[in-house]
């Protein structure tokens, strides 16, 4: 593993230096990235770690929320327990519906998760109390706790997450991709109907027992089952269901620490303690309203103490002009949380179709593009430059290696569309440029890449902001019928899991025996490199040798970087303003020191946080 200090030495004066670009008197304190925890190899018997303790601490008197969790002494009344944030809203309530189109309450209210990782993205138990796996690697076994109910008093039992895998494996869920990394037994054969979901290697052994079966060595799985959320089959019945049976209130069960109360469309959702939840995580706030809001409204409704909490996530709710007021004024400025996290923002074309399938145009899109003069323009403080999908301090990266092979260099870049006969830009067909619900300041950043690429290389683009939906139909589409419009487009992949396989993930993986169609090789994108493939595969099946995993995810970068199959642009500094009445466990820095602002990764945020009547 690479998440060496000097790595995070590089990250941390990174983020200094963009930071210090601010035209305020103060600077942001620099923040170490994450601490990547080396992932274990699976053997025989594995022993999660203990489960974790409660993580609130009982009061001698004071206040109870409706769970019956006892919240600290300093908590305000039960009245005050309240927090308010915004999103934007999406079409889906749940997680087994999308994971691009669900709104945000979904894996705190109706699924809970099999494990969960920790501050140090060490996976813990959490649904599921304990696993091992065979000496091959091959067959986990997990054991469920006992006590899980979903809110209507259904026992949660093996059932419902054999039912939860195999509706996982179904050809129109958009992260099914994501889940074939897990090798499961026979997965691609379910999902493309040759066999039927009893098929799948998801067994249940007894009603709180079940085994997963793989068809290669998978060390990393049980990081990948901090992403399997259960689904309630008393309810849903059907496995192909899209997800609309989470938006009848009829259907509502919830396994999460919190509930569903109320969503009206077009405005707000509005959360409360799950008094059914059992648990590690019991909820602290009591209520939470996440207004339907978007992302430029954000700020000024925060300053006028509508919102408790503003930004941390995929939108921007802070973009350069906020934090230039931030940054001059000293109270706004103890509000702030910032944080680098594993995350890249990238370019990718369609590489099987005209333009892109030509090296050489791929390479001068890379070269044209001045990362540094947009990470000082429409992305200040918002994220340092990258030049690989892999994030500095993350498992097998190769940042310092690897930054040469597209660094902005606007001569090699004209040149090389001369050499691709389109000197000046002279023959080449316009473009489009998709992106995905990009907020006000990436949308800038989208139209300063526009500029460049006019200049450097005569090329016009025009943008088009596509919301989740028709963004990953035409995404998924494109590489169905390897064909259509959908060429050129900007996305951001943060982490699912700490592991060297994750963030190389949506460009392919294991092959199947007999599968020659490009169209059904792994990953999301149109592009294919069969030695890249076998790297990933290889690397992801070796049990007892991270080192050795790791190089070999450095081999697979480098294949897939000077492919130039995306260009990446910046990794992102995650920044958050949080009311100072806020405070608890979710505040706890990690080993490296890091207070963060997301949801601990994927444990409810929620669960972690109260209202005090002293400032923190």
């Amino acid at each position: 593993m690479r998440s060496t200090i000097s790595v995070i030495l590089v990250l941390v004066a990174l983020v200094g230096i963009v930071i210090a670009c601010a035209p305020a008197p103060t600077a942001v304190p620099p923040t170490a990235p994450p601490k990547a925890t080396e992932a274990k190899p699976a053997v025989a018997p594995t022993q999660p770690p203990a489960a974790p303790a409660p993580t609130t601490a009982p009061a001698p008197a004071g206040v109870t929320n409706r769970a019956g969790t006892k919240l600290p002494a300093d908590a305000a009344p039960l009245d005050k327990q309240v927090m308010r944030y915004a999103e934007s809203e999406a079409k889906w309530l749940t997680w087994d519906a999308s994971v691009y189109d669900e709104n945000v309450n979904d894996i705190y209210t109706f699924a809970d998760s099999c494990a969960r990782p920790d501050r140090e993205y060490v996976p813990q138990p959490n649904a599921c109390v304990k696993w091992e796996t065979t000496k091959d690697g091959m067959t986990w076994t997990f054991a469920l706790d006992k006590n899980k109910k979903w809110s209507d008093g259904t026992p949660i039992t093996a059932d419902d997450w054999v039912f939860t895998l195999q509706r996982y494996a179904r050809p129109d869920y958009d992260f099914e991709w994501f889940y074939s990394m897990a090798n499961i037994l026979n997965w691609s054969d379910v999902v493309g109907g040759k066999k039927k979901p009893e098929e799948l290697g998801a067994k249940k052994v007894d009603d709180y027992t079940f085994t997963v079966t793989t068809d290669q060595p998978t060390p990393y799985l049980i990081k990948i089952f901090a992403d399997v959320w259960v689904t309630p089959k008393h309810i849903v019945k059907d496995r192909l269901n899209d997800g609309s049976w989470a938006l009848d209130k009829k259907n509502w069960v919830f396994a999460g620490p919190y509930k569903v109360d109320s969503y009206t469309k077009g405005k707000e959702l509005v959360m409360v303690a799950n008094d059914k939840y059992s648990g590690p995580f019991p909820p602290m706030m009591d209520k939470i309203i996440i207004n339907f809001m978007e992302p430029e409204a954000r700020w000024a409704a925060y300053k006028n103490n509508e919102l408790d909490a503003i930004g941390g996530g995929y939108q921007q709710d802070l973009p350069p002009s906020a934090m230039a007021e931030i940054m001059a004024n000293p109270e706004l400025k103890k509000q702030l949380i910032t944080w680098p996290n594993f995350m890249t923002y990238y370019l990718f074309f369609d590489t099987w179709n005209k333009p892109f399938d030509d090296l050489k145009v791929r390479q001068a899109f890379s070269r044209a593009i001045d990362r540094d003069k947009l990470i000082g323009g429409p992305l200040k403080y918002q994220g340092v430059a990258a030049y690989t999908m892999n994030p500095p301090g993350f498992p097998g990266e190769s940042v310092s290696a690897l930054k040469p092979v597209q660094t902005y260099d606007p001569k090699a870049a004209a040149a090389l569309m001369e050499q691709a006969g389109f000197p000046g830009g002279k023959g080449f067909p316009k473009l489009t440029l998709y992106l995905r619900k990009a907020d006000p300041a990436l949308v800038s950043a989208a139209e300063a890449i526009g500029g460049m690429l006019k200049e450097n290389l005569g090329v016009t683009i025009e943008i088009q902001n596509l919301d989740y939906s028709l963004y990953t139909e035409k995404l998924k589409k494109q590489k169905q019928t390897k064909g259509g419009d959908f060429v050129f487009a900007f996305v951001p992949y943060e982490y699912d899991f700490v592991d060297g396989s994750n963030m190389l993930s949506p460009w392919g993986g294991c092959e199947k025996g007999g599968v020659t169609d490009k169209s059904a090789m792994p990953g999301r994108h149109t592009w294919y490199n069969k030695d890249f493939n076998k790297l990933l595969c290889d690397a992801g099946a070796l049990l007892g040798d991270e080192a050795k995993r790791n190089q070999m995810y450095q081999q697979a970068e480098k294949l897939l970087v000077s492919d130039v199959a995306l260009v990446p642009i910046y990794h992102p500094i995650m920044t958050a303003m949080v009311k100072l009445d806020i405070k608890g466990p979710a505040f706890t820095p990690d080993k490296a020191g890091q207070v963060t602002w997301h949801r601990h990764r994927f444990t409810s945020r929620e669960s972690l946080i109260y209202r005090s009547t002293v400032p923190r």
